[in-house]
């Protein structure tokens, strides 16, 4: 946990096994008593769309004829939210979420918890695709570098989205870099540090190398 919050990570998967599925948080359900709630985080159309790229790049993933290890996926093409799967506490994915700027997907590799090693070459062919496509999409979204008119970064400063109610700090590195992954292809950008007023200025979401935001 010191690891993931001393570093600016954007994104994460943790492979397991056991089912054959991508799951995304929230993974702990709004009703504790109760098991397969939905339990969409304000960033569910992220989270959706990371565990679609890792599904669809999948050999066999999304199919629908595709055999499962027990559960169901075929509605929701190899992806589901996990609290409405089974809801758990103290997952990693939840943790990244609330305490950290990353976004983690689960990824549940298939039935056999323990493969072989004949069977770990034939295991990296189907999820080859996946895992490149799941890397190159972190270039989605803004990323940009929040400093004060002598050019200094400035750690801790909270970038905030119009419409998502999850905010984005700065982190400790060199350039303070910031980078918040969101579908919406227009907003405002707002950011407030230690001494700094609130201010918002409009963003699209290209491929372009950047946002500066400079506060004086």
């Amino acid at each position: 946990m010191k690891w993931v919050r001393s570093l600016p990570f954007v994104q994460s998967a943790s492979l397991h096994g056991g089912e054959l599925v991508v799951s995304y948080p929230f993974d702990f359900s709004r009703h504790p008593q109760e098991e397969r709630i939905f339990s969409p985080t304000p960033d569910e159309q992220i989270f959706k769309q990371l565990a679609r790229t890792y599904a669809d790049s999948h050999a066999t993933m999304s199919n629908n004829d595709t055999e499962r290890c027990g559960a169901s996926f075929y509605r929701t093409r190899g992806i589901i939210n996990g609290a409405l799967w089974y809801s758990f506490a103290g997952g990693m994915s939840d943790f990244n979420y609330l305490h950290t700027n990353c976004f983690e997907i689960t990824v549940e590799l298939g039935c056999d918890k323990f493969p072989s090693e004949v069977e770990l070459y034939p295991e990296w062919k189907r999820n080859k695709e996946s895992l490149l496509s799941f890397l190159e999409s972190v270039h989605r979204g803004v990323k940009g570098v929040v400093r004060d008119k002598d050019g200094n970064g400035i750690k801790g400063a909270t970038v905030s989205v119009r419409g998502i109610r999850k905010d984005v700090t700065t982190g400790k590195v060199k350039l303070r870099i910031g980078q918040h992954l969101f579908k919406a292809k227009v907003g405002a950008l707002s950011r407030e540090g230690p001494g700094w007023y609130l201010d918002g200025r409009p963003f699209s979401n290209t491929r372009k190398p950047g946002v500066n935001v400079v506060s004086e």
